[in-house]
């Protein structure tokens, strides 16, 4: 664990629960998947989701979310309490099997058990941290459950350390668009160094075409997710359109006083 905590603390982005530390924390609690999220409970949406591990060609957030909630998600919404849980800890094998969220869900993606670990969010949110494993292996031990617990302090730590990183970043950013807009007297914005991982890989998927509702399934989100997220993109690339977006993909280091925005805008 130490060691896991160690590289956590040496990993330098913009996002705590990439696709490293997820990786990092899949060996450190053997899982086939592990899994961020952070769900809207009353909304029933995904604000954020990363996850790794052998695609299983799971059907897909909307399902997920119309056949939910899975009953670690409701033992949090119910009773508030982020202490680490099995799936089997809340519900029987019979009746887990019967769940059509396990038969529709998450049985054709081959995940059988899962330890789920709760993070602090506001009172519509749930965030957590989901380890799974497939049909055929153990169940998630005490053992496997401590050693989750013990995570928690450290995971608050490297939160308010990806925090104060994410707001020095920030502080750079604008003070490289000030100089710039002071040099040249446009507004360039803040450029593709401002973007979150999760504005870079909607930026990747809508260069390659993708549409919101597209996105949205890729990235385990809702379009209204996608929508506020390309609002920020917007404002920190200073353009207006999405074919902007497009075109400063391609070209990032524009011109001084190229204008991205829309004719007649």
């Amino acid at each position: 664990m130490l060691g896991f905590i160690a590289d956590a603390a040496e990993l330098d982005l913009p996002e705590l629960y990439s696709t490293e530390l997820l990786t990092g924390l899949q060996g450190l609690v053997r899982s086939t998947w592990v899994a961020y999220q952070d769900i809207d409970h009353d909304a029933k949406e995904f604000v954020d989701f990363n996850g790794v591990g052998p695609d299983e060609g799971e059907p897909g957030p909307e399902v997920y979310l119309l056949l939910g909630p899975c009953p670690t998600q409701e033992h949090r919404a119910r009773t508030g309490d982020l202490a680490a849980v099995r799936n089997s800890d809340l519900i029987d094998v019979r009746g887990w099997h019967q769940l059509p969220l396990y038969r529709d869900y998450f049985r054709p993606a081959n995940v059988e058990y899962i330890l789920d670990l709760g993070l602090s969010a506001g009172a519509d949110r749930i965030r957590s941290l989901v380890f799974m494993r497939a049909s055929g292996e153990k169940d998630f031990s005490e053992r496997d459950r401590a050693v989750v617990e013990l995570l928690t302090p450290h995971l608050r730590n490297l939160e308010r350390t990806a925090h104060l990183r994410e707001l020095v970043r920030r502080s750079v950013c604008h003070a490289q668009r000030y100089q710039r807009e002071s040099a040249t007297g446009e507004d360039v914005g803040l450029g593709f160094s401002a973007l979150t991982r999760r504005e870079h890989e909607i930026v990747e998927l809508v260069a390659s075409g993708s549409t919101n509702a597209e996105i949205a399934t890729a990235l385990w989100v809702s379009p209204s997710t996608v929508k506020k997220h390309l609002e920020h993109i917007y404002a920190k690339l200073g353009v207006r359109r999405r074919a902007a977006v497009v075109a400063a993909h391609y070209a990032p280091a524009p011109l001084a006083g190229a204008d991205w925005s829309e004719p007649g805008a």
